[in-house]
């Protein structure tokens, strides 16, 4: 019940509300895909002193692969306690978006969030995924752009145990606001954790955060994750911080 209200919550945002095509809302990914010779770098600052980099480079047009890598304790006294191993992503656009069909995109990605507890993230990676995204002109664009994005996954790289279901879903929206500054929205229903072993309350993780993007080119994400405290032992949701930087490092003809 609490997660068909808070879907129904999502979807009301979504009928009254400069967008960023980035290749990754919050955790979740989206069907955008990149350019050949694009380039994007992003980073993160998380909880518990958490430090992370990626980077995505589109080999082709419509397919992109990325790395990434951090840990946590980077900053302060305490010994870093770095993720068990990088994480990889590759991405294809199956389907290009026209008036009626959304950007179709497969793609597989081992990079999870949150701390790394030996043989896991505390939030897990999405494996092989599949994501559709739509975007569109609200009220002919003059109430700004919306982007709607869904999709499922299929984590391999964190074993499942007893009462896992490695197959799980997604869903999110990005709304522009104001000039530069859009709002997101994503949920995560986590059917992949295991309450007992993981530590949640099967809520699964709903993110919200906002984006100012001071060109086309460098935008700046504030993030408040885990709003409904899934995670056992959390009295408050997880504040972050993000950097994107979208270029390409050499000029096609």
């Amino acid at each position: 019940m609490k997660k068909l209200f808070l879907i129904l919550i999502v979807l009301y945002g979504v009928v009254l509300g400069q967008q960023v095509k980035t290749k990754r809302m919050i955790d979740i990914p989206t069907a955008f895909t990149m350019n050949q010779a694009e380039m994007e770098l992003g980073g993160r600052l998380y909880a518990v002193d958490g430090m992370s980099g990626e980077v995505n480079i589109g080999i082709f047009n419509d397919f992109f692969i990325g790395v990434s890598y951090g840990g946590t304790n980077i900053i302060g006294r305490e010994k870093p306690v770095w993720n068990g191993h990088p994480g990889v992503r590759l991405q294809y656009r199956i389907i290009p978006e026209d008036f009626y069909y959304p950007n179709i995109s497969a793609g597989f990605d081992s990079q999870g969030y949150g701390f790394w507890f030996d043989p896991r993230y505390e939030v897990k990676s999405k494996g092989f995924f599949l994501v559709l995204s739509k975007n569109y002109f609200v009220s002919e664009g003059d109430l700004g752009t919306l982007g709607l994005h869904a999709g499922m996954n299929y984590c391999v790289t964190e074993e499942a145990v007893d009462g896992d279901d490695n197959v799980n879903f997604f869903a999110g929206f990005d709304k522009s606001l104001v000039k530069d500054v859009t709002l997101l929205a994503e949920y995560d229903l986590g059917m992949n954790d295991n309450a007992e072993l993981s530590g949640t309350k099967e809520r699964g993780y709903l993110n919200v955060g906002i984006r100012w993007s001071f060109n086309n080119e460098l935008h700046l994400e504030f993030d408040m994750k885990d709003i409904l405290r899934n995670r056992e032992g959390t009295d408050n949701f997880s504040r972050e911080l993000r950097v994107i930087y979208n270029s390409a490092f050499f000029t096609q003809r």
